[in-house]
């Protein structure tokens, strides 16, 4: 049984504790990145006893791209199989500021909310938004502030490998993404279906090969 993290990259130095900096120990305990890391083990200890935890910044080497496309295709079992996942709301105080969070523009973060079984939010200082609650997909504020942001519906996002294909894609369209093939790629789980990354292929190709293997499925 594992935790596992959702949280949006930080966008400024030094950023995130990547794979790297851990092996090489380029980091110190004053490196925003590193406080995460601590915070979400600590959280996942003290607030759900589990001692093994997965984070994407630390636990892929992002310099193999063997490793990196294994990942990629691997990220919604995994995330639906964790015993809970943590996420992390950087932007967020309060319940009623949730809604705003960029964590809810996020390409990555759309199968980070659905594929999970339980889910707890946490605000910037790492308390949860939602204390009374074992898993947030079941709280009503808390699907309130989901649905306000994203539109899903708690059908969708308790089943969404059943809602039809048009509307999966429909949740995905106004997501944000670095590399513009992720906004692909971070569909792949949502429709259970897997391709090979090719980063510099466009979004296009990207998109046609995963039509197509969806017709294929």
């Amino acid at each position: 049984r594992y935790a596992i993290l959702s949280h949006t990259w930080m966008r400024v130095s030094p950023g995130e504790v990547t794979y790297v900096d851990w092996m090489k120990g380029e980091f110190d305990s004053h490196h925003s990145g590193y406080r995460k890391l601590l915070s979400f083990c600590k959280a996942a200890w003290n607030d759900h006893g589990l001692t093994l935890g997965w984070l994407d910044t630390l636990c892929i080497n992002k310099e193999s791209s063997a490793e990196l496309d294994e990942s990629i295709r691997s990220m919604y079992k995994w995330y639906r199989d964790s015993a809970i996942c943590l996420t992390y709301l950087s932007g967020t105080v309060t319940l009623t500021d949730m809604h705003k969070d960029l964590w809810f523009t996020r390409g990555w973060t759309l199968q980070e909310l659905l594929a999970p079984v339980n889910i707890k939010f946490y605000n910037r200082e790492w308390k949860q938004l939602i204390e009374s609650s074992k898993n947030d997909k079941d709280d009503y504020s808390i699907h309130q502030q989901i649905e306000q942001a994203t539109s899903i519906t708690q059908y969708e996002l308790r089943y969404i490998r059943n809602v039809p294909i048009s509307r999966r894609m429909q949740l995905a369209a106004t997501r944000e993404v670095t590399r513009e093939e992720d906004i692909v790629y971070s569909l792949m789980g949502m429709f259970d279906v897997s391709i090979a990354t090719a980063y510099g292929e466009g979004v296009e190709q990207a998109f046609f090969r995963l039509v197509k293997e969806i017709l294929s499925a």
